[in-house]
């Protein structure tokens, strides 16, 4: 399991969000981050869904040793980015990662 939280952390660090941005967008506080990402504590479904969302990712990016997906890339300041604005990038990533689904099923079905 701690795969998981390290995976996590290279993501924040890999889209150049600081824990105390994370921790906001997801209500809890920067030492609660900075333990997840240690394996000291745990995230909830939800929370670690809207995480990989955000990073641009699927959950079934932990397991799948086969989903080579590349994350969403953003251009912005990190410094600059409110809670809103995480959310509407979370979104697109939710959007993006349904897309890339929907896109590897109707492959397989032509394929």
């Amino acid at each position: 399991m701690s795969a998981v939280y390290e995976k996590l952390k290279e993501m924040r660090e890999q889209a150049g969000l600081r824990q105390g941005q994370i921790a906001a967008f997801l209500g809890v506080t920067q030492t609660y981050i900075s333990k997840v990402e240690t394996g000291e504590r745990n995230l909830t479904v939800e929370q670690l869904e809207s995480l990989v969302h955000l990073y641009g990712y699927s959950l079934s990016s932990f397991t799948d040793s086969r989903n080579h997906v590349q994350p969403i890339r953003f251009a912005f300041r990190a410094q600059d980015v409110s809670q809103e604005d995480l959310k509407v990038i979370a979104d697109i990533g939710r959007i993006a990662v349904n897309s890339r689904f929907m896109a590897d099923i109707l492959e397989g079905a032509n394929g």
